[in-house]
């Protein structure tokens, strides 16, 4: 097995992995949600806590989602320049494109960490921090450098390559 077969499976893992989280989460927000609304139209009907629950699966079904769109290149992208751009050109702007999305990412690890770790904020049903809330930003924002590095060694094997034309997403 070859270094790329190996990633190659590990991407496989963590899409398949991270979409049914994804999933699971949507899932769980709208059942939760629809309970929301029974208990409003039913008032002996109680559930306390759920929209914390809600917030919870929330934050991390947006930024999970997030990364892995980000990781199979299908998060929102404006190819205004860089489709007009041809050959080696082409490869440069999609390298310029990477090396700012990889600046991005690692802002918003950074800080996505801080909030998470600086946040003295609680659940008060569930009687927990939201640091397990916030943390869904810095594990968003390492995949999404793990997935920006790996399409920045391909746009530069790309570029070695003659009549160069960039890697597709």
């Amino acid at each position: 097995m070859t270094v790329q077969d190996a990633m190659t499976l590990i991407d496989r893992w963590v899409q398949r992995t991270g979409r049914a989280a994804v999933l699971a989460a949507l899932v769980l927000i709208t059942a939760l949600l629809s309970l929301g609304i029974l208990m409003r139209a039913l008032p002996g009907l109680t559930i306390s806590g759920y929209d914390e629950v809600v917030e919870l699966l929330m934050a991390w079904l947006t930024f999970l989602g997030a990364a892995l769109l980000w990781g199979e290149g299908t998060l929102y992208r404006v190819e205004v320049l860089t489709g007009r751009l041809r050959g080696r050109l082409a490869v440069a702007g999609e390298l310029a494109v990477r090396l700012l999305m990889l600046l991005f990412a690692l802002v918003f690890t950074v800080e996505g960490y801080r909030v998470a770790v600086l946040s003295g904020e609680s659940f008060p049903f569930l009687q927990f921090s939201k640091s397990f809330a916030y943390a869904s930003m810095p594990v968003a924002g390492l995949l999404m450098i793990v997935y920006t590095a790996a399409g920045i060694v391909g746009t530069l094997l790309a570029f070695r390559a003659p009549h160069s034309e960039p890697p597709q997403r």
